[in-house]
């Protein structure tokens, strides 16, 4: 049985279709990591953070590549991590998307610790795992030091170089690889994983900034938080998220999301039975909170709320709301 942390896997499906790309069979791929091939058809999964980093670790040695994570780092979409990306992307600068990785990082993680306390006065993020030392993540932690710097520069579009990027593993190979990418000094064995920003480049602003949507991603995300802080059990966690990715394209239901977490929908509906809840009710409840979260903290419309939430039609949306409070959306902002 495998315990542990959990850690959103979208790189690890990812690296997984990749890997198969290259010719590489399922058995080869997934064959002693504790993931299965299923991820490959699931939306949002999540992993105990120790199968992700032996994936990683795996598939380096699968394709004698001591660089892997280096590399796909510096191919990823982070817009696939979902709610953390797209806070971070669409804030205004890059001292912005840091400043809402760090707050929001356990949307996203339970694994992965941002310390914010060096960032404004020094521009240095330092990162650190909640796992066992006995986990090894030197290919995972070299895929989100590139990936978060390939991202910021493209959201930016500015080539930008840290001061320094430093990692408490050791590394005796391929050093240039990551001096290329970086154009820093890189440094391994060191006391921590950080990345030195100069702090002009932390003022840099995102072509990908949308305050409009920034805003609502904020309140969504701190309501997450608030869920989390709860004591709440993770598979009620686990089906609101997925609940809330597939909101606005519609594919909210409950087979959708049950496929996304991956079991079937009969399975999803006895463990939520377990825990003294349904789909339905966990639907309903996901779609009041954000309901009075964007009437009460932003101007979207009616229709935008709407939309947001799922409903093809306003009046689909004022009816629930109306059994959720007693009130009309336009009585319940007014007040």
């Amino acid at each position: 049985m495998t315990t542990g942390p959990n850690h959103g896997a979208f790189a690890v499906k990812y690296l997984a279709q990749f890997l198969l790309r290259e010719g590489y069979s399922e058995a080869q791929i997934f064959e002693g990591t504790g993931v299965g091939p299923d991820i490959l058809t699931r939306d949002h999964p999540v992993l105990p953070f120790r199968e992700i980093a032996q994936f990683f670790e795996n598939a380096s040695h699968l394709t004698q590549n001591d660089i892997l994570g280096h590399q796909r780092g510096q191919k990823r979409d982070f817009r696939k991590a979902g709610l953390i990306s797209y806070v971070g992307m669409s804030s205004p600068t890059i001292r912005d998307a840091l400043g809402n990785m760090i707050r929001y990082m356990r949307v996203f993680s339970d694994a992965v610790e941002l310390d914010p306390s060096e960032l404004q006065r020094t521009g240095k993020l330092v990162w650190r795992y909640v796992v066992p030392h006995d986990v090894n993540r030197r290919q995972f932690v070299e895929f989100g030091a590139s990936g978060l710097i390939h991202d910021l520069r493209l959201a930016a579009n500015r080539d930008f170089s840290p001061r320094c990027v430093s990692f408490r593993h050791a590394r005796r190979t391929n050093l240039d690889a990551f001096e290329s990418f970086f154009k820093s000094e890189v440094r391994f064995a060191d006391a921590e994983n950080a990345v030195h920003f100069a702090p002009k480049d932390l003022d840099l602003p995102l072509l990908t900034a949308d305050n409009d949507l920034h805003l609502v991603l904020q309140d969504h995300c701190e309501m997450v938080l608030r869920d989390k802080s709860r004591n709440v059990p993770s598979l009620i966690l686990d089906v609101e998220r997925a609940i809330a990715a597939h909101l606005t394209v519609g594919r909210a239901t409950h087979v959708h999301v049950a496929s996304s977490l991956g079991m079937s929908a009969r399975t999803l509906s006895r463990r939520l039975a377990e825990e003294g809840t349904s789909f339905k009710a966990a639907l309903n409840s996901l779609r009041a909170s954000l309901a009075k979260s964007y009437l009460k903290d932003s101007d979207l419309t009616l229709a935008e709320i709407s939309y947001l939430l799922g409903y093809s039609q306003s009046g689909a949306f004022n009816d629930a709301f109306r059994r959720w409070t007693g009130k009309t959306p336009g009585q319940f902002r007014s007040h």
